[in-house]
């Protein structure tokens, strides 16, 4: 089984969670995650050389300078439900073995 960087990928698929919604800039994408302005930046440029995503125009936040506004590709939306495909697979294995787990206390 290849060894997956669980952080990176929960970051990404935030992202890709997030565009599979509608068109966002890095800002909106920042604001809404909660991540870090340049750590958007960095899955951003990440995922759209990846062809995950890609940028459709631009959109003036507020009084800022225009910023590129990104949508999800086919190819993202394939690699995000395999992504929650494998995160439920996870949760199952998780349920699975808590219900044969016994916990014994002694005195």
């Amino acid at each position: 089984m290849k060894k997956v960087d669980i952080h990176v990928l929960t970051n990404e698929a935030k992202v890709l969670s997030i565009l599979y919604s509608g068109r966002l800039t890095r800002s909106e994408i920042a604001k809404i995650t909660g991540l870090g302005y340049s750590s958007v930046s960095y899955i951003v440029l990440r995922l759209e050389s990846l062809g995950l995503i890609r940028t459709v125009g631009m959109k003036r936040i507020k009084n800022g300078p225009p910023e590129d506004v990104y949508e999800i590709s086919e190819k993202g939306i394939d690699t995000l439900k395999k992504i929650l495909s494998i995160e439920a697979q996870y949760i199952e294995i998780l349920l699975k073995l808590k219900e044969t787990t016994t916990v014994s206390i002694t005195s």
